[in-house]
């Protein structure tokens, strides 16, 4: 069961089951584990100062799934050398919404309660980046594999729609 409500102290309160704990903690997971196989590609250029620097990709990004996931939070558009680009950040901000969105949740069922405009930005980005990588992951899939995603992407298209009638979901 979802059931989103907006409560006098600002917090956004779901209630989940179980299952949908457990799942949206492995969806977390995997969007900290394809960030991390994406990092690795990446350089480190130090700057003119201590302080300074910049992550680089080292290579194309050719994972479509990391691909789908850093092009989700571009321009539309966007070429092939902006996603190689921009990357490395957006993978690292996509593994700490990620980090974050699995704080969130209970040790087991019941009640999720976002209690800062950041833990409802952390949830909407987790959402949106395993909504883009699942279309890369199932194409070419058989039936079976395409129709779970399919109620997958459903599910989390509901979870979304429940954030947004409290706190709309941005681009994060």
């Amino acid at each position: 069961m979802i059931c989103w409500d907006r409560r006098g102290d600002g917090a956004v309160v779901g209630v989940l089951s179980r299952e949908e704990i457990a799942v949206l903690r492995s969806y977390a997971a995997g969007v900290v584990r394809l960030a991390d196989y994406g990092l690795k590609s990446c350089t480190w250029i130090a700057g003119r100062s201590e302080e300074s620097g910049l992550w680089v990709p080292a290579e194309p990004v050719h994972d479509t799934r990391i691909v789908a996931i850093v092009k989700g939070h571009l321009p539309e558009g966007s070429l092939d050398w902006e996603v190689a680009w921009h990357a490395p950040d957006c993978l690292t901000a996509s593994a700490a919404a990620a980090r974050r969105a699995a704080a969130t949740l209970p040790e087991s069922g019941g009640v999720v309660v976002l209690e800062s405009i950041e833990d409802v930005a952390a949830w909407c980005r987790l959402i949106g980046d395993v909504l883009a990588a699942l279309d890369p992951y199932a194409e070419g899939r058989p039936r079976e594999v395409q129709d779970a995603a399919q109620r997958t992407s459903d599910w989390l298209e509901a979870l979304r729609q429940g954030i947004d009638q409290i706190t709309p979901c941005r681009k994060a």
